[in-house]
């Protein structure tokens, strides 16, 4: 998180015209409210982006949504007057309340991060479902608590440059160190040929951009890999690789979410 202070800037000097809107930040997942001088804090967690304040000590408020009925000037030309059925469109949010000493992030980050990655409850009329017959991780339990597989995709040669036919099977990952610095990071030692439980012989991996349109070798910032199957993960860090296996196939019921 960035920290905030009423009525000024950190690396410039605040002119306060507009005291409300001028002390308002975004807010993405979560603010907390300090008292440095007891060790403790305030937190809220949100379930979707929206603005915060803390215009007086010891207050903290958050804009869910906001209409008016006249143009304000700053952009847009119009009047921010949503309506649905002929009356105001009404945001209900859900915010959870963490009253807790100033060392607590982890918890509020590993609450968030359940929160944005909440399963999604499906109900159709399939029929009898498929159960997963193994863990996810081949070892039973990830690297480290805080490393999050953003995504895990199986792959045909033919899509990513270095995944070459002499691979049956490669795997498009997504790996993040979910903790910053600030809050108490360190780097995450993973090894990919332990990391999933697939069936196949380790071949390999490539690590590539994030968006996985090309090498890391092939762009401006060039990093070390590590060894032929561990990588490190610097707090805060997302990185994106090809897992290469010696296999026909990935046995699917194997990998579970």
């Amino acid at each position: 998180m960035v920290e905030r202070v009423l009525n000024s800037q950190p690396t410039w000097e605040m002119n306060v015209t507009e005291p409300i809107a001028g002390n308002y930040y975004p807010v993405n997942t979560r603010a907390s409210l300090v008292d440095s001088k007891r060790g403790m804090q305030l937190t809220v967690l949100t379930d979707r982006s929206q603005g915060a304040a803390s215009l007086n000590n010891g207050q903290v408020e958050f804009m869910l949504h906001r209409r008016i009925l006249k143009d304000d000037y700053r952009g847009v030309a119009e009047a921010l007057n949503e309506t649905a059925n002929g009356k105001g469109l009404i945001v209900r949010g859900k915010h959870w309340l963490f009253y807790s000493d100033t060392n607590s992030y982890h918890m509020h980050r590993d609450i968030g991060l359940d929160m944005f990655y909440k399963p999604n409850v499906v109900v159709g009329n399939q029929g009898e479902l498929e159960v997963p017959t193994a863990t996810f991780y081949k070892t039973g339990a990830p690297a480290s608590k805080y490393l999050n597989v953003v995504t895990l995709q199986k792959i045909l040669a033919d899509n990513v440059t270095m995944a070459t036919a002499d691979n049956k099977t490669s795997l498009l990952v997504r790996l993040e160190n979910t903790l910053p610095n600030a809050e108490g990071g360190k780097p995450i030692t993973v090894k990919l040929d332990q990391l999933f439980n697939m069936r196949g012989v380790f071949a390999g991996f490539e690590e590539l951009a994030l968006a996985a349109d090309r090498n890391v070798k092939e762009g401006a910032r060039d990093r070390d890999q590590g060894s032929d199957t561990e990588i490190t993960l610097e707090p805060f860090d997302i990185r994106t690789f090809v897992i290469k296996f010696n296999t026909t196939e990935v046995e699917e019921s194997n990998i579970t979410f």
